[in-house]
């Protein structure tokens, strides 16, 4: 495999018999973060992703691959044969929102295209669980605010969001035609760090409320907080932040249960707690210190409001969010942030 660079952690022993799980996009924020939940739980990750040269963590939790999919996506063969994979879990996607509507084909191209390949390919090497990272995008703007994981309020109003109710639509159509299980696990708000600070965010272009606010803070940088005269309780958008940690445990509950039935499921990941864009303000003000705040107009298809209904994933998956008040979402993010940037604050 001379395309690819392999990193294993020293303290990580490998057996045979070990359950290996196929990491796609294992590298990323949610993917680093649930990896080192797989090695926790018994299981071996094996990390594939294009980037694992600038994130060092990426070596901590399994073996690594640099593989560019869907270019090198044969590589995968002797990866899938060496450590006898049956399952996997797939992060990788483009994720911007507003970069999806100027340029549509770059994101048709990787999330859906490149999926398919993929899918192809595992099913071809015998690979018939995958557990896949889907988006509360699918929902567009739900009534009342309120997401309900059923097939009847499904409406993106943007081209990613579109791509990961495609991808959906597909894994249902592969499930009824060629036996592939899958769970899809629709995120909504991303946050916070693992508790011992060896994963958390970290993009060259940064678009999330938290990291950008702690960044303000820290650096003393104007923040412009995106429409203030919605109706809500105190003028700007509400959202649901659910704790990276307790993602990466929900897809733990997600291989468990395509491991012992045949399904094809959607499920939501969040707090279901309803938290403001000013009261994120004010938490990250408690951890990080005062921010220079610039009111600006709203954006173009923001809701007022949305939130997650996690009922189904509690019932069926058994799982709850149990990391995710946004008190300690955010006192994480800051830790990483002071982390990451230790020399700066120095």
């Amino acid at each position: 495999m001379d395309n690819t660079t392999e990193h294993q952690s020293q303290n990580l022993n490998i057996k045979t018999n070990s359950k290996s799980i196929l990491v796609i996009g294992g590298a990323g924020y949610v993917g680093s973060t649930t990896a080192k939940e797989l090695a926790k739980n018994g299981y071996t990750p094996v990390i594939i992703d294009r980037d694992i040269k600038s994130k060092p963590w990426t070596n901590k939790f399994g073996p690594a691959f640099g593989i560019n999919l869907p270019q090198e996506i044969d590589l995968l063969d002797e990866v899938v044969k060496r450590y006898n994979i049956d399952s996997c879990i797939h992060f990788a996607a483009y994720t911007e929102v507003g970069e999806s509507v100027k340029d549509p084909s770059k994101y048709y191209l990787n999330n859906v295209v490149m999926t398919l390949r993929l899918l192809d390919k595992l099913i071809s090497l015998g690979i018939k669980k995958i557990v896949f990272s889907s988006s509360a995008a699918v929902y567009g703007i739900p009534k009342d605010g309120l997401a309900l994981d059923s097939e009847t309020n499904l409406n993106p109003i943007n081209p990613y969001g579109q791509t990961k109710l495609i991808v959906e639509k597909i894994l249902q159509d592969y499930w009824k035609a060629y036996g592939l299980r899958s769970v899809s696990l629709r995120y909504f708000n991303a946050a916070g760090a693992d508790k011992d600070l060896e994963t958390g965010e970290w993009r060259e272009k940064e678009s999330h409320i938290i990291p950008l606010a702690i960044k303000a803070a820290k650096q003393n940088y104007k923040f412009s907080l995106f429409g203030t005269d919605y109706d809500t309780k105190d003028g700007t958008c509400v959202r649901d932040y659910v704790h990276v940690t307790d993602l990466a445990q929900g897809h733990i509950k997600a291989l468990q249960l395509i491991a012992n039935e045949d399904v094809c499921e959607r499920f939501n990941l969040g707090a279901g707690i309803p938290t403001s864009n000013m009261e994120i303000i004010k938490y990250v003000e408690r951890y990080a210190g005062p921010i220079d705040l610039v009111k600006a107009e709203r954006r173009p298809g923001d809701p007022a409001t949305l939130v997650a209904d996690i009922s189904s994933a509690t019932e069926k998956l058994n799982w709850q969010p149990t990391n995710s008040s946004v008190d300690n979402i955010v006192k994480t993010a800051v830790q990483w942030y002071n982390k990451m940037h230790q020399k700066e604050i120095n």
